[in-house]
């Protein structure tokens, strides 16, 4: 698309696995150290976990009035890592970004001039949403990976194996949907609570167990080829979120320690 003086700039970075990154390393790579300076910029997170920005923003943008646009998403398409900078498309479905708000600071002028271009690409298939349904979306797939990969990953099992621990399923959702049902930028938000009730993802997470039953999970690959696992995004999520809003997790944080030592 032809860029005018009037467009703001855009940047695409390839991050690859966020998990793979620790706090200090995200801050040290180089796409992000150009927009550093730069107020206007645009930054669109497309990942599995939650949390990046919050460990991001003291090395980079300590000041949120003169940081960057953050936009936060959800890609459901099947994209497999076979080699570093090389991904292989395995099945098309959508992208889900949205404006992030920044805590007492109005939106910038051209802050929705990215989620004004990606639906212009039909291959990309993506549509814009408000905050908090974009918040909604990236939680309930939080809530699967938050299961899927971590009781698979130290098991060295595929996704079938979770049938066979239904209580610990449960339990772990349950964690789950109670720190949601009480999140402060949910409040309020009509549908929230029939959407996570855990009777509701238990459904969602065996809908989707149906249909990957003999698929492995990314962390499963990650621990096989000895890499960092996302699971400080995922569990660990729910973990730092549970403690803000005072819901425990004791079966999330047990998670988080069971893949750190598989590592080894």
């Amino acid at each position: 698309m032809p860029h005018s003086e009037t467009s703001p700039r855009i940047y695409v970075l390839g991050l690859g696995n966020i998990g793979t990154f620790t706090e200090h390393a995200l801050s040290k790579i180089p796409a992000l150290q150009l927009l550093q300076y730069r107020r206007n910029s645009a930054i669109l997170f497309l990942q599995d976990g939650n949390g990046t920005i919050n460990e991001l923003n003291p090395f980079l943008f300590p000041d949120p009035a003169n940081g960057p646009n953050y936009f936060t998403g959800v890609i459901s398409d099947g994209v497999t890592l076979t080699q570093p900078f090389h991904a292989t498309h395995k099945g098309f479905a959508s992208i889900s970004p949205g404006l992030l708000p920044r805590p007492g600071c109005a939106p910038e002028p051209n802050s929705q001039y990215l989620l004004d271009i990606l639906p212009l690409s039909p291959r990309l298939n993506a549509t814009s949403y408000p905050y908090t349904e974009v918040l909604q979306i990236q939680l309930e797939k939080l809530a699967v990976n938050a299961l899927c990969n971590p009781l698979c990953a130290p098991n060295d099992a595929p996704n079938g194996f979770l049938f066979s621990i239904s209580e610990t399923r449960k339990g772990i959702l349950t964690e789950i949907s109670k720190a949601v049902l009480v999140l402060p930028e949910l409040r309020g938000v009509g549908g929230v609570r029939e959407q996570f009730v855990v009777e509701r993802l238990e459904v969602t997470v065996k809908t989707i167990l149906v249909k990957t039953a003999e698929s492995t999970c990314p962390m499963v690959r990650n621990l096989r080829a000895e890499r960092e696992t996302e699971v400080r995004f995922t569990n660990g999520h729910w973990g730092r979120r549970g403690r803000e809003v005072g819901v425990k997790t004791p079966a999330n944080g047990y998670l988080v320690e069971e893949v750190v030592r598989s590592k080894y």
